[in-house]
């Protein structure tokens, strides 16, 4: 597939993970792109900006963001999209600190999937590894969890399923490629930065989103099996998350099945979609 890398284009392996691109510390970002435009960019960029800044990194040798240089991303997308025979994408922006101080930046875009209605969760054996620094930003190798989305795969080849992994005292953590978040009854509640979790753009997205602006709460606790909804927070579904309906252990047995009464979360959810939609920028 082609890929966009410092004012060129080049050829790379089909579906390319990170670390094949390379394999050296990244910071990376996906989103979607619908009808050419991206919805809450600001938070991705800012998740960006924030691991340039702990390194100490000069935010004005980047030649793509959202703010100042979003010109940029228009030819690149454009000539992306239309090699591989794409409308709507995920596309994903990856930044590499050099020894010297430079900054390399790689575009790619691949096929967009059909989001679910609804998700099945299953609680993995792949342990988070430690953060480089909290709260975690999102670099590349990633190789941890690409261990657990393996993992996943081999306990279901469905697309609508995602996995959660544990940290090592048995806390919920993170999902392979999304956030969690629980609805109690009376308040929701999401992992501790303190279990490893990734610094959630969606996450985010949907506290600000939030009616009543009732802080989420933090937790540090195993999978909390007694509550009342369980969602899955992800920058490239549609509205940028959906229910979870069952959720199954490592060994397949069912250990939560939804009940009836959702109203909060389709709520919260409904309220979330109309909130993207509002901050959604175009691209092209």
């Amino acid at each position: 597939m082609q890929a966009w890398t410092n004012q060129k284009f080049m050829t790379v392996p089909d579906q390319a993970t990170v670390s094949q691109i390379t394999p050296n510390f990244c910071f990376f970002e996906t989103f979607a792109l619908r009808g050419g435009r991206v919805e809450s960019p600001e938070v991705h960029e800012a998740r960006v900006m924030s691991g340039l800044d702990h390194l100490n990194l000069d935010k004005n040798k980047l030649y793509l963001n959202f703010s100042d240089k979003l010109h940029h991303w228009k030819p690149i997308l454009k000539n992306l999209l239309s090699t591989e025979k794409l409308t709507d994408a995920i596309v994903r922006w990856m930044v590499v600190p050099n020894a010297d101080g430079t900054l390399t930046e790689w575009v790619t875009v691949r096929a967009l999937p059909t989001t679910p209605v609804s998700l099945d969760l299953f609680l993995l054996k792949t342990v988070r590894d430690k953060a480089e620094w909290l709260p975690r930003p999102k670099t590349g190798p990633w190789k941890n969890s690409q261990a657990a989305l393996d993992e996943l795969k081999n306990l279901s080849p469905r697309i609508d399923v995602e996995g959660v992994q544990y940290d090592q005292l048995g806390n919920i953590s993170d999902c392979t490629r999304s956030a969690l978040a629980w609805w109690d009854g009376v308040e929701w509640f999401t992992p501790s930065q303190e279990t490893q979790c990734l610094s959630s753009t969606s996450l985010l997205t949907f506290q600000n989103s939030l009616r009543s602006k009732q802080p989420i709460k933090m937790a540090n606790q195993p999978f909390p099996s007694n509550v009342q909804s369980l969602i899955v927070l992800r920058s490239t579904l549609v509205g940028g998350a959906v229910m979870i309906k069952k959720v199954f252990n490592s060994e397949r047995a069912l250990v939560w099945s939804a009940p009836p009464n959702q109203d909060e979360a389709r709520s919260a959810l409904t309220h979330l979609k109309e909130f993207r939609a509002q901050r959604s920028v175009s691209l092209l």
